[in-house]
């Protein structure tokens, strides 16, 4: 709802009051006031997508320019708390340009040449492919250095490192998959470099490096990083489970394991991240200070490159004409668009994680709607409603399943006459659910651009397809099985 000229008479104390109330700040009202957003429009939008997708908890940033135009939080935690402004997040991917931020800071003091080979400054990186020197700092930036999630499977590899010197140490066996700057390929390890090559210039560990240049300039009082996922529940503050969704349901878990330090290792607020929309949208400036140059952001905005849209921790979207990126954690996702055309930034961030059929974008662009005078588009279809009809085929297939292995004696009497082999040969198309689903990670991998999932992942990513999916492959493997001995006791 819009101040009235009769509340706003009613004095600054009052103001302070109502914006405690509400969950905004001072500057967001005046903000609101100026560009005619009504924050009631907003939560109606974010409350009725919540419901669709089932979504626990989710806090939102809107700024323009230098002013936080909406902070707030909705749902609850993992620990059944309400989400407030400072509710602790990881911002998995959205890390990456926080660490281009850190490289573009050392190259515009001198210290780094964005088109000098890595091998310069980490002496210590090598790769089983020569052509692994012409791996240039740009090139890890753009995510055009050759290196592939086929190359060095990271995220299905069950020994992972402990710190950014053996996770260099793991390419000493790893060929490119192309020429340095010829394609696009999205893998994490390439920002993992990076944050070494952060630590070898700098002199300082990655994380000190974030505190002293970004995080602490910026004001970002409640953002910090971790090498691994398992240090987001060893810090002073206490950090809730994420969730995942089965059958609709969300359901609070630990993260797993994974190595993320310099791709996706930040944890912060929406608070915090108010913060750093207004620096990539101000040229560089926020809260009085310039950790770097207007040209520098917009280096970092810029698409280059063979992909033509991926820049450097930020991915052009033509279409929406914005700059973005998200960030995917299995129990932790987050959102963040910047509109240079009307000034405006956007954050979300969701305590639930990777699912196959949650469309978390879907927020961004409802709230880019409204910021441009038009009517939400919210999601077409319920995911509950998808959950709930996974669940009934799922149980549909249990039912026929065991009816058909209760007939069995039945379907041996109707292919009594039948030559045996053609029976045999009839019972082939029924082990293709069984097939299909030990090649699940070949297929995922395929359809997905290449990114390779270990079973875990596969499961966490879609709990309640997975459940069904393989509950069909065992009752269709179970009845061949039934068959072929009934077949062989018929000869």
């Amino acid at each position: 709802m819009l101040l009235t000229k009769r509340t706003m008479l009613k004095g600054m104390a009052l103001i302070v009051l109502l914006v405690s109330l509400t969950g905004f700040h001072p500057q967001p009202v005046l903000a609101e006031t100026e560009m005619n957003i009504e924050p009631a429009v907003i939560d109606r939008f974010i409350q009725s997508e919540m419901e669709k997708t089932g979504i626990p908890g989710l806090a939102v940033a809107i700024v323009r320019k230098d002013w936080s135009v909406y902070i707030k939080g909705f749902g609850q935690t993992g620990d059944g708390l309400p989400v407030t402004t400072e509710t602790p997040f990881a911002i998995a991917s959205l890390s990456k340009s926080i660490t281009a931020l850190a490289v573009m800071q050392l190259a515009e003091a001198g210290k780094i040449s964005l088109d000098a080979s890595v091998t310069k400054y980490i002496p210590s990186f090598r790769t089983a492919d020569p052509r692994g020197a012409d791996i240039t700092v740009r090139r890890l930036l753009q995510q055009t250095s050759g290196l592939t999630d086929r190359a060095l499977p990271e995220m299905a590899l069950s020994r992972r490192p402990d710190t950014l010197e053996e996770a260099i140490a793991r390419f000493q066996a790893v060929k490119l998959a192309s020429d340095p700057g010829r394609a696009y390929h999205y893998h994490n390890p390439n920002y993992q470099i990076l944050a070494r090559l952060v630590e070898a210039v700098s002199g300082e560990l990655f994380g000190d490096y974030l505190q002293k240049h970004i995080f602490q300039p910026l004001q970002m009082k409640n953002t910090f990083d971790v090498a691994n996922t398992n240090q987001f529940y060893e810090q002073d503050g206490h950090f809730p489970n994420g969730h995942i969704f089965v059958y609709g349901k969300p359901v609070a878990v630990k993260e797993p394991a994974w190595f993320i330090e310099g791709a996706a290792g930040n944890v912060s607020t929406i608070e915090d991240m108010a913060s750093w929309l207004k620096l990539n949208l101000n040229g560089g400036m926020a809260q009085g200070v310039r950790p770097l140059s207007a040209e520098g952001i917009r280096t970092m905005h810029s698409p280059a490159g063979p992909d033509k849209s991926y820049a450097m921790g930020w991915r052009w979207n033509e279409r929406g004409r914005q700059i973005e990126h998200n960030g995917i954690l299995w129990t932790y996702y987050a959102d963040q668009v910047l509109l240079p055309e009307s000034g405006y930034g956007i954050a979300v961030l969701f305590n639930s994680g990777l699912n196959a059929l949650t469309d978390y974008s879907v927020f961004t662009r409802g709230l880019t709607d409204i910021l441009n005078g038009k009517e939400p588009e919210g999601s077409f279809l319920s995911k509950k409603a998808m959950e709930i009809m996974i669940g009934l085929l799922t149980a549909v297939t249990l039912f026929f399943g065991i009816r058909s292995l209760v007939r069995l004696q039945s379907w041996e009497n109707k292919t009594r006459r039948r030559p045996k082999w053609v029976t045999a040969l009839l019972l082939v198309p029924a082990l293709i659910p069984s097939i299909l689903f030990a090649c699940l990670p070949q297929i995922l991998t395929f359809v997905g651009g290449g990114r390779v999932l270990g079973w875990e992942r596969i499961f966490l990513m879609m709990p309640s397809m997975f459940i069904g999916l393989m509950l069909y492959a065992l009752v269709c493997l179970i009845i061949v099985l039934g068959r072929m001995i009934r077949l062989i006791r018929m000869r």
